[in-house]
């Protein structure tokens, strides 16, 4: 008992030792106090973002791809993987108990050293069970550094789950929002072609008739041509679209019916926040960061070679040559110890693999600072975007409006017949081609949207704490 004692006082010495290795301090990454072009205005990112364009449809698309989705499932693997490593890890600081049993004949010779006697004779019989276990104790936190690294890697895996989530959401956002609007653009270009058409018929008539000359001709040939490579441009665009979102949502024979209905509400532009808020909020900021207090855990993990091992040794269980007393009182037999490993001469590898560990975080803290850096030019530029497409589509809806009421004094004067069919077909086309124009930056007004909810990092705000 006094030899137990002694090892218990050892072990509670030893489990509340030092932790060697650099602790992790969040790198200093210069950034800018606020946006350049942030608006004054601006909403909160809703966790479903995608709703406040007001499409049914997308949000079904949606629900699918988060269920069905291949990347998704990956990245959920992946969490589940880190979170078994981290369980592993963990494990390695709690006592390992093993039982033991076994059963051994041994046959010993006449001429031997071993005695042989009418009790024990030349044939040897021995039953062992019990309970092993050998312990090392983490004296210089090895192993806490180790657990600190693999809670570091569960993180990442979590933030790269939101991460993909993010992408996966804003690719079916943007494949609809394709083709919803090649839907309108082919319509508009169907339009086209069909006045194209007829002002080919037209000037044909007046070439008959001598009113116009084969340049003329041509010239309609071309504007026609013009416009069935418009329409097979939509018509192709809207093919891809739809597979690319059959792929998104685990449906590779999705087929989604045309519609040319009103076109999506487009919600207030997302408030940028400040760029400080990227160091939580981004998915792949968070990622890179616990990337880099892994990479500063392996340090300590290195670094602890150098030091003495100490390990804790012990055994509870009993021998008898007889299966029927081996487990009397007389059978019992225990061991119990602490080993000691002092690292004396290993020609420099140790050394070597602190320094390939401090190389490592050296490249963790570049690859951070440039994932923040990017965050901060995506942010920039998504702002703009949203900027100028805001702008755009309000210039477009003038122009067709402009257009329709252009179109409406033509009809009128076409009944008169104030104006003749040429003019007549201007008219209409300039609508057709006004519809497709506010189709097409609609479009890019969503995407601008997109990418800037996406470059925020969507609706989260902190960081998924890891629970011990």
């Amino acid at each position: 008992m006094k030899h137990l004692k002694h090892i218990y006082i050892l072990s509670g010495v030893l489990l509340t030792a030092c932790t060697v290795g650099p602790d992790y301090e969040r790198p200093d990454v210069a950034l800018a106090a606020k946006y350049p072009e942030a608006q004054v205005s601006g909403v909160a990112i809703s966790d479903q973002w995608w709703k406040g364009f007001g499409d049914t449809q997308l949000d079904q698309f949606i629900a699918q791809a988060l269920v069905a989705n291949a990347d998704l499932k990956v990245a959920v693997a992946r969490v589940e993987e880190a979170s078994a490593g981290l369980d592993d890890v963990s494990g390695a600081q709690l006592p390992q108990i093993d039982g033991t049993g076994g059963y051994s004949r041994t046959k010993v010779s006449d001429g031997g050293y071993t005695p042989i006697t009418a009790t024990n004779g030349r044939t040897r019989s021995l039953y062992r069970a019990g309970l092993a276990t050998s312990f090392e104790l983490d004296f210089w936190g090895k192993l806490r550094r180790a657990t600190e690294g693999a809670k570091a890697q569960l993180l990442g895996a979590q933030e790269a789950r939101a991460q993909v989530e993010l992408a996966v959401t804003s690719s079916v956002v943007r494949a609809y929002a394709v083709l919803r609007s090649a839907d309108i653009q082919a319509r508009a270009a169907e339009e086209i072609r069909a006045v194209r058409e007829e002002e080919r018929r037209v000037i044909e008539e007046r070439f008959k008739v001598g009113s116009a000359g084969s340049n003329d001709q041509a010239v309609a040939e071309i504007n026609l041509a013009a416009a069935v490579s418009v329409l097979s441009d939509a018509t192709r665009a809207r093919a891809q679209a739809q597979h690319l979102l059959g792929f998104l949502i685990g449906q590779p024979d999705l087929v989604v019916a045309t519609s040319v209905a009103a076109p999506w509400k487009l919600p207030a532009a997302p408030a940028a926040g400040l760029p400080s808020d990227l160091l939580r909020r981004r998915p792949d900021v968070v990622v890179a960061e616990q990337a880099l207090v892994a990479a500063n855990a392996r340090i300590g993990y290195a670094k602890a070679s150098y030091f003495p091992t100490f390990s804790l040794t012990g055994t509870f269980g009993s021998e008898s040559r007889s299966f029927s007393n081996l487990f009397s009182s007389g059978s019992a037999t225990n061991s119990l110890g602490v080993d000691l490993r002092v690292p004396l001469l290993d020609y420099g590898r140790t050394a070597a693999r602190v320094d390939g560990a401090v190389a490592v975080q050296h490249q963790a803290v570049a690859t951070y600072e440039k994932t923040v850096f990017n965050a901060f030019r995506e942010v920039r530029d998504a702002l703009v975007d949203v900027r100028e497409t805001m702008q755009a589509a309000d210039a477009a809806v003038r122009r067709e409006n402009s257009s329709r009421e252009a179109f409406r004094v033509a009809e009128a004067k076409q009944g008169q017949g104030q104006i003749g069919p040429l003019d007549f077909l201007l008219s209409r086309r300039q609508l057709a081609e006004s519809q497709a124009a506010v189709a097409r930056v609609r479009y890019d007004r969503v995407i601008a949207q997109v990418d800037l909810i996406k470059a925020l990092g969507g609706a989260r705000v902190e960081a998924v704490e890891v629970k011990e």
